[in-house]
Protein backbone atom coordinates (compact mmCIF):
# COMPACT_ATOMS: atom_id res chain seq x y z
CA UNK A 1 0.00 0.00 0.00
CA UNK A 2 2.86 2.36 0.82
CA UNK A 3 4.56 1.55 -2.51
CA UNK A 4 1.37 2.41 -4.40
CA UNK A 5 1.11 5.72 -2.56
CA UNK A 6 4.73 6.52 -3.45
CA UNK A 7 4.07 5.70 -7.12
CA UNK A 8 1.06 8.00 -7.23
CA UNK A 9 3.06 10.85 -5.72
CA UNK A 10 5.89 10.39 -8.23
CA UNK A 11 3.44 10.46 -11.12
CA UNK A 12 1.81 13.61 -9.74
CA UNK A 13 5.26 15.18 -9.34
CA UNK A 14 6.03 14.35 -12.99
CA UNK A 15 2.89 16.22 -14.03
CA UNK A 16 3.87 19.25 -11.93
CA UNK A 17 7.37 19.26 -13.46
CA UNK A 18 5.90 19.05 -16.96
CA UNK A 19 3.63 22.03 -16.26
CA UNK A 20 6.65 23.98 -15.03
CA UNK A 21 8.47 23.11 -18.25
CA UNK A 22 5.73 24.25 -20.67
CA UNK A 23 5.38 27.54 -18.80
CA UNK A 24 9.18 28.08 -18.73
CA UNK A 25 9.69 27.41 -22.46
CA UNK A 26 6.77 29.66 -23.41
CA UNK A 27 4.57 26.88 -24.79
CA UNK A 28 1.80 28.25 -22.60
CA UNK A 29 1.69 31.94 -21.66
CA UNK A 30 -0.65 34.62 -20.35
CA UNK A 31 -3.89 33.45 -18.76
CA UNK A 32 -3.02 29.87 -19.64
CA UNK A 33 0.18 30.07 -17.60
CA UNK A 34 -1.75 31.43 -14.62
CA UNK A 35 -4.23 28.57 -14.89
CA UNK A 36 -1.38 26.06 -14.89
CA UNK A 37 0.02 27.60 -11.71
CA UNK A 38 -3.35 27.04 -10.04
CA UNK A 39 -3.39 23.48 -11.40
CA UNK A 40 0.06 22.79 -9.95
CA UNK A 41 -1.04 23.93 -6.52
CA UNK A 42 -4.20 21.81 -6.66
CA UNK A 43 -2.28 18.69 -7.74
CA UNK A 44 0.35 19.09 -5.04
CA UNK A 45 -2.28 19.60 -2.35
CA UNK A 46 -4.31 16.59 -3.52
CA UNK A 47 -1.32 14.23 -3.44
CA UNK A 48 0.37 15.64 -0.33
CA UNK A 49 3.38 17.18 -2.12
CA UNK A 50 5.08 20.17 -0.53
CA UNK A 51 6.60 22.15 -3.42
CA UNK A 52 8.77 24.06 -0.93
CA UNK A 53 10.27 20.87 0.54
CA UNK A 54 13.39 20.35 -1.60
CA UNK A 55 14.13 16.96 -0.01
CA UNK A 56 10.69 15.62 -0.92
CA UNK A 57 10.86 17.06 -4.42
CA UNK A 58 14.26 15.42 -4.97
CA UNK A 59 12.90 12.04 -3.85
CA UNK A 60 9.86 12.26 -6.10
CA UNK A 61 11.37 13.88 -9.19
CA UNK A 62 11.88 11.91 -12.45
CA UNK A 63 14.75 14.14 -13.58
CA UNK A 64 16.71 13.92 -15.79
CA UNK A 65 13.65 12.30 -17.40
CA UNK A 66 10.44 14.21 -17.94
CA UNK A 67 6.88 13.23 -18.58
CA UNK A 68 6.93 14.30 -22.23
CA UNK A 69 10.07 12.22 -22.93
CA UNK A 70 8.56 9.15 -21.28
CA UNK A 71 5.47 9.62 -23.44
CA UNK A 72 7.63 9.93 -26.58
CA UNK A 73 9.29 6.60 -25.77
CA UNK A 74 5.88 4.99 -25.35
CA UNK A 75 4.64 6.28 -28.70
CA UNK A 76 7.81 5.16 -30.44
CA UNK A 77 7.51 1.66 -28.98
CA UNK A 78 3.87 1.39 -30.03
CA UNK A 79 4.75 2.43 -33.57
CA UNK A 80 7.44 -0.25 -33.82
CA UNK A 81 5.12 -2.92 -32.48
CA UNK A 82 2.38 -1.95 -34.91
CA UNK A 83 4.82 -2.07 -37.80
CA UNK A 84 6.04 -5.52 -36.71
CA UNK A 85 2.49 -6.78 -36.47
CA UNK A 86 1.69 -5.55 -39.99
CA UNK A 87 4.70 -7.42 -41.40
CA UNK A 88 3.79 -10.75 -39.75
CA UNK A 89 0.06 -10.40 -40.24
CA UNK A 90 -0.68 -10.21 -36.49
CA UNK A 91 0.36 -8.00 -33.59
CA UNK A 92 2.36 -9.75 -30.92
CA UNK A 93 0.75 -7.55 -28.26
CA UNK A 94 -2.82 -7.84 -29.48
CA UNK A 95 -5.22 -8.53 -26.63
CA UNK A 96 -8.01 -10.96 -27.52
CA UNK A 97 -11.37 -9.23 -27.48
CA UNK A 98 -13.81 -10.39 -24.86
CA UNK A 99 -16.57 -12.02 -26.88
CA UNK A 100 -18.21 -14.09 -24.16
CA UNK A 101 -18.69 -17.86 -24.25
CA UNK A 102 -17.62 -19.64 -27.41
CA UNK A 103 -20.04 -21.55 -29.60
CA UNK A 104 -18.63 -24.76 -28.19
CA UNK A 105 -19.25 -23.53 -24.63
CA UNK A 106 -22.84 -22.71 -25.47
CA UNK A 107 -23.36 -26.10 -27.09
CA UNK A 108 -22.01 -27.91 -24.04
CA UNK A 109 -24.09 -25.71 -21.73
CA UNK A 110 -27.26 -26.66 -23.63
CA UNK A 111 -26.33 -30.31 -23.22
CA UNK A 112 -26.05 -29.85 -19.45
CA UNK A 113 -29.39 -28.04 -19.44
CA UNK A 114 -31.04 -30.93 -21.30
CA UNK A 115 -29.53 -33.35 -18.81
CA UNK A 116 -30.89 -31.28 -15.95
CA UNK A 117 -34.36 -31.30 -17.52
CA UNK A 118 -34.24 -35.10 -17.77
CA UNK A 119 -33.20 -35.41 -14.13
CA UNK A 120 -36.11 -33.20 -13.05
CA UNK A 121 -38.49 -35.60 -14.82
CA UNK A 122 -37.06 -38.48 -12.76
CA UNK A 123 -37.25 -36.27 -9.63
CA UNK A 124 -33.49 -36.29 -9.12
CA UNK A 125 -33.54 -32.63 -8.16
CA UNK A 126 -30.05 -32.55 -6.64
CA UNK A 127 -28.62 -34.04 -9.83
CA UNK A 128 -30.58 -31.52 -11.89
CA UNK A 129 -29.18 -28.66 -9.80
CA UNK A 130 -25.65 -29.88 -10.45
CA UNK A 131 -26.29 -30.17 -14.19
CA UNK A 132 -27.76 -26.66 -14.41
CA UNK A 133 -24.81 -25.34 -12.38
CA UNK A 134 -22.40 -26.76 -14.96
CA UNK A 135 -24.37 -25.05 -17.71
CA UNK A 136 -24.19 -21.75 -15.81
CA UNK A 137 -20.44 -22.14 -15.29
CA UNK A 138 -20.05 -22.26 -19.07
CA UNK A 139 -22.64 -19.62 -19.96
CA UNK A 140 -23.54 -17.24 -17.15
CA UNK A 141 -25.74 -14.88 -19.17
CA UNK A 142 -28.60 -17.30 -19.93
CA UNK A 143 -31.77 -16.55 -17.94
CA UNK A 144 -33.28 -19.96 -18.70
CA UNK A 145 -30.42 -21.80 -16.96
CA UNK A 146 -30.98 -19.80 -13.77
CA UNK A 147 -34.76 -20.18 -14.06
CA UNK A 148 -34.52 -23.95 -14.44
CA UNK A 149 -32.15 -24.23 -11.51
CA UNK A 150 -34.53 -22.10 -9.42
CA UNK A 151 -37.33 -24.58 -10.15
CA UNK A 152 -35.09 -27.51 -9.17
CA UNK A 153 -34.09 -25.71 -5.97
CA UNK A 154 -37.77 -25.24 -5.06
CA UNK A 155 -38.55 -28.88 -5.71
CA UNK A 156 -35.60 -29.77 -3.48
CA UNK A 157 -36.86 -27.51 -0.68
CA UNK A 158 -34.04 -24.96 -1.10
CA UNK A 159 -36.36 -21.99 -1.35
CA UNK A 160 -33.93 -19.15 -0.61
CA UNK A 161 -31.54 -20.40 -3.30
CA UNK A 162 -34.53 -20.59 -5.65
CA UNK A 163 -35.45 -16.97 -4.90
CA UNK A 164 -31.86 -15.85 -5.61
CA UNK A 165 -31.71 -17.73 -8.93
CA UNK A 166 -35.12 -16.47 -10.06
CA UNK A 167 -34.14 -12.88 -9.32
CA UNK A 168 -30.83 -13.37 -11.19
CA UNK A 169 -32.73 -14.73 -14.19
CA UNK A 170 -34.93 -11.62 -14.20
CA UNK A 171 -31.86 -9.37 -13.91
CA UNK A 172 -30.51 -11.00 -17.08
CA UNK A 173 -33.86 -10.86 -18.90
CA UNK A 174 -36.65 -8.77 -17.31
CA UNK A 175 -39.01 -10.11 -19.98
CA UNK A 176 -38.45 -13.75 -18.97
CA UNK A 177 -41.98 -14.68 -17.91
CA UNK A 178 -41.02 -17.96 -16.28
CA UNK A 179 -38.66 -16.05 -14.03
CA UNK A 180 -41.69 -14.63 -12.21
CA UNK A 181 -43.31 -18.07 -12.12
CA UNK A 182 -40.15 -19.54 -10.54
CA UNK A 183 -39.99 -16.63 -8.09
CA UNK A 184 -43.62 -17.08 -7.09
CA UNK A 185 -43.12 -20.81 -6.55
CA UNK A 186 -40.11 -20.19 -4.31
CA UNK A 187 -41.92 -17.58 -2.22
CA UNK A 188 -44.95 -19.87 -1.95
CA UNK A 189 -42.73 -22.69 -0.67
CA UNK A 190 -41.36 -20.34 1.99
CA UNK A 191 -44.91 -19.50 3.09
CA UNK A 192 -44.47 -15.93 1.86
CA UNK A 193 -47.80 -15.78 0.06
CA UNK A 194 -47.92 -12.01 -0.36
CA UNK A 195 -44.64 -11.93 -2.33
CA UNK A 196 -45.71 -15.04 -4.25
CA UNK A 197 -48.90 -13.24 -5.27
CA UNK A 198 -46.92 -10.16 -6.38
CA UNK A 199 -44.58 -12.32 -8.49
CA UNK A 200 -47.46 -14.11 -10.21
CA UNK A 201 -49.19 -10.80 -10.91
CA UNK A 202 -46.07 -9.42 -12.61
CA UNK A 203 -45.76 -12.60 -14.64
CA UNK A 204 -49.37 -12.30 -15.79
CA UNK A 205 -48.70 -8.74 -16.91
CA UNK A 206 -46.15 -10.20 -19.34
CA UNK A 207 -48.21 -13.27 -20.25
CA UNK A 208 -51.93 -12.73 -19.51
CA UNK A 209 -52.79 -16.00 -21.27
CA UNK A 210 -50.83 -18.20 -18.85
CA UNK A 211 -53.48 -20.33 -17.15
CA UNK A 212 -50.88 -22.09 -15.00
CA UNK A 213 -49.73 -18.78 -13.51
CA UNK A 214 -53.31 -17.65 -13.06
CA UNK A 215 -54.09 -20.82 -11.12
CA UNK A 216 -50.99 -20.30 -8.99
CA UNK A 217 -52.09 -16.72 -8.29
CA UNK A 218 -55.52 -17.92 -7.15
CA UNK A 219 -53.91 -20.48 -4.84
CA UNK A 220 -51.66 -17.82 -3.27
CA UNK A 221 -54.66 -15.51 -2.82
CA UNK A 222 -56.60 -18.33 -1.14
CA UNK A 223 -53.71 -18.88 1.29
CA UNK A 224 -53.67 -15.18 2.13
CA UNK A 225 -57.42 -15.16 2.78
CA UNK A 226 -57.17 -18.30 4.90
CA UNK A 227 -54.43 -16.77 7.03
CA UNK A 228 -56.50 -13.61 7.44
CA UNK A 229 -59.54 -15.67 8.46
CA UNK A 230 -57.53 -17.55 11.08
CA UNK A 231 -56.22 -14.30 12.51
CA UNK A 232 -59.77 -13.00 12.73
CA UNK A 233 -60.90 -16.18 14.52
CA UNK A 234 -58.08 -15.87 17.03
CA UNK A 235 -58.94 -12.25 17.78
CA UNK A 236 -62.61 -13.11 18.36
CA UNK A 237 -61.94 -16.16 20.55
CA UNK A 238 -62.65 -15.78 24.30
CA UNK A 239 -59.58 -14.68 26.19
CA UNK A 240 -58.37 -16.20 29.43
CA UNK A 241 -59.39 -13.08 31.33
CA UNK A 242 -62.91 -13.20 29.87
CA UNK A 243 -63.26 -16.87 30.77
CA UNK A 244 -62.00 -16.20 34.29
CA UNK A 245 -64.43 -13.30 34.70
CA UNK A 246 -67.33 -15.46 33.58
CA UNK A 247 -66.32 -18.25 35.93
CA UNK A 248 -65.96 -15.84 38.85
CA UNK A 249 -69.40 -14.39 38.28
CA UNK A 250 -71.16 -17.71 37.75
CA UNK A 251 -71.38 -19.61 41.09
CA UNK A 252 -74.63 -18.70 42.81
CA UNK A 253 -74.69 -15.43 40.90
CA UNK A 254 -78.16 -15.73 39.44
CA UNK A 255 -79.08 -14.01 36.21
CA UNK A 256 -78.51 -17.19 34.17
CA UNK A 257 -74.97 -17.88 35.49
CA UNK A 258 -73.77 -21.48 35.55
CA UNK A 259 -74.08 -22.71 39.16
CA UNK A 260 -71.16 -25.17 39.23
CA UNK A 261 -71.68 -25.82 42.98
CA UNK A 262 -75.27 -26.94 42.39
CA UNK A 263 -74.15 -29.17 39.54
CA UNK A 264 -71.54 -30.91 41.68
CA UNK A 265 -74.08 -31.37 44.52
CA UNK A 266 -76.51 -33.18 42.19
CA UNK A 267 -76.72 -36.73 43.70
CA UNK A 268 -77.49 -38.32 40.32
CA UNK A 269 -74.48 -36.73 38.70
CA UNK A 270 -72.18 -37.59 41.59
CA UNK A 271 -73.49 -41.19 41.58
CA UNK A 272 -72.79 -41.41 37.85
CA UNK A 273 -69.28 -39.97 38.29
CA UNK A 274 -68.44 -42.41 41.08
CA UNK A 275 -69.77 -45.28 38.99
CA UNK A 276 -67.66 -44.24 35.96
CA UNK A 277 -64.50 -43.97 38.06
CA UNK A 278 -65.05 -47.31 39.79
CA UNK A 279 -66.08 -49.44 36.80
CA UNK A 280 -63.63 -48.02 34.22
CA UNK A 281 -66.27 -46.00 32.43
CA UNK A 282 -64.19 -42.80 32.51
CA UNK A 283 -61.25 -44.58 30.86
CA UNK A 284 -63.57 -46.01 28.20
CA UNK A 285 -65.09 -42.58 27.67
CA UNK A 286 -61.72 -40.93 26.94
CA UNK A 287 -60.64 -43.76 24.60
CA UNK A 288 -63.94 -43.89 22.72
CA UNK A 289 -63.47 -43.28 18.94
CA UNK A 290 -66.45 -40.97 18.83
CA UNK A 291 -64.84 -38.68 21.41
CA UNK A 292 -61.52 -38.89 19.57
CA UNK A 293 -63.26 -37.92 16.32
CA UNK A 294 -64.91 -34.93 17.96
CA UNK A 295 -61.57 -33.77 19.34
CA UNK A 296 -59.83 -34.22 15.98
CA UNK A 297 -62.58 -32.29 14.19
CA UNK A 298 -62.26 -29.48 16.67
CA UNK A 299 -58.47 -29.28 16.29
CA UNK A 300 -58.68 -29.17 12.48
CA UNK A 301 -61.66 -26.79 12.12
CA UNK A 302 -61.69 -24.88 15.43
CA UNK A 303 -65.49 -25.43 15.62
CA UNK A 304 -67.27 -27.07 18.54
CA UNK A 305 -69.96 -29.63 17.54
CA UNK A 306 -73.52 -28.57 18.29
CA UNK A 307 -75.43 -30.27 21.09
CA UNK A 308 -78.05 -31.34 18.55
CA UNK A 309 -75.42 -33.14 16.49
CA UNK A 310 -74.00 -34.81 19.59
CA UNK A 311 -77.40 -35.94 20.85
CA UNK A 312 -78.36 -37.29 17.40
CA UNK A 313 -75.15 -39.32 17.14
CA UNK A 314 -76.09 -42.91 18.16
CA UNK A 315 -72.49 -43.74 19.09
CA UNK A 316 -72.27 -40.84 21.51
CA UNK A 317 -75.67 -41.54 23.04
CA UNK A 318 -74.82 -45.21 23.45
CA UNK A 319 -71.56 -44.11 25.07
CA UNK A 320 -73.51 -41.83 27.42
CA UNK A 321 -75.84 -44.65 28.46
CA UNK A 322 -72.99 -47.06 29.00
CA UNK A 323 -70.90 -44.50 30.88
CA UNK A 324 -73.72 -43.47 33.20
CA UNK A 325 -75.39 -46.87 33.63
CA UNK A 326 -78.64 -48.20 32.10
CA UNK A 327 -81.56 -45.89 31.46
CA UNK A 328 -83.55 -47.60 34.19
CA UNK A 329 -80.76 -47.13 36.70
CA UNK A 330 -80.42 -43.53 35.69
CA UNK A 331 -84.10 -42.99 36.10
CA UNK A 332 -84.02 -44.39 39.58
CA UNK A 333 -81.17 -42.20 40.59
CA UNK A 334 -82.51 -38.93 39.23
CA UNK A 335 -85.48 -37.04 40.50
CA UNK A 336 -86.91 -36.67 36.97
CA UNK A 337 -86.04 -40.16 35.66
CA UNK A 338 -83.63 -38.79 33.01
CA UNK A 339 -80.12 -40.01 32.21
CA UNK A 340 -77.88 -37.52 34.13
CA UNK A 341 -75.14 -37.58 31.46
CA UNK A 342 -77.67 -36.89 28.71
CA UNK A 343 -79.05 -34.00 30.78
CA UNK A 344 -75.52 -32.79 31.30
CA UNK A 345 -74.81 -32.80 27.55
CA UNK A 346 -77.91 -30.64 27.02
CA UNK A 347 -76.74 -27.96 29.46
CA UNK A 348 -75.66 -24.88 27.35
CA UNK A 349 -73.47 -23.48 30.15
CA UNK A 350 -71.52 -26.70 30.41
CA UNK A 351 -71.12 -26.68 26.60
CA UNK A 352 -69.57 -23.20 26.86
CA UNK A 353 -67.15 -24.43 29.53
CA UNK A 354 -66.25 -27.46 27.40
CA UNK A 355 -65.55 -25.21 24.44
CA UNK A 356 -63.20 -23.04 26.52
CA UNK A 357 -61.49 -26.16 27.87
CA UNK A 358 -60.95 -27.68 24.41
CA UNK A 359 -59.61 -24.41 23.09
CA UNK A 360 -57.12 -24.30 25.93
CA UNK A 361 -56.23 -27.92 25.25
CA UNK A 362 -55.66 -27.15 21.58
CA UNK A 363 -53.27 -24.30 22.46
CA UNK A 364 -51.26 -26.63 24.68
CA UNK A 365 -51.01 -29.28 21.93
CA UNK A 366 -49.69 -26.79 19.36
CA UNK A 367 -46.98 -25.33 21.60
CA UNK A 368 -43.32 -26.13 20.71
CA UNK A 369 -41.97 -29.21 22.45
Amino acid sequence: MQAQEETRKRLAMAVVEYLDKVVADGSVAGDGAESLEVAKQCISDAFGINLEDETQIKELSLKPFSLDKVFDVYLSTQAKLSSSGADTGASSTAVPATTGPSDDDRKRADEFKAKGNSLVVTRDYQGAIEAYTKAIDLVSDNAVYFGNRAAAYSQNGDYQEAVDDAKHALDIDPGYTKGYSRLGLAYFGMGNYEDAKAAYEKGLELDPASQAMRNALETAQAKIELASSKNTDRSSAPTTSNAASAAAAAPGAGGGGFDFASLMSNPALMNMAQSMMSNGGLERLMSNPAISQLANNYRSTGQMPSMADMMSNPDIMDMARNAGGSSADSGAAGSDGANPLASLLNNPDLASMAQQFMRGNQDNNSAPK
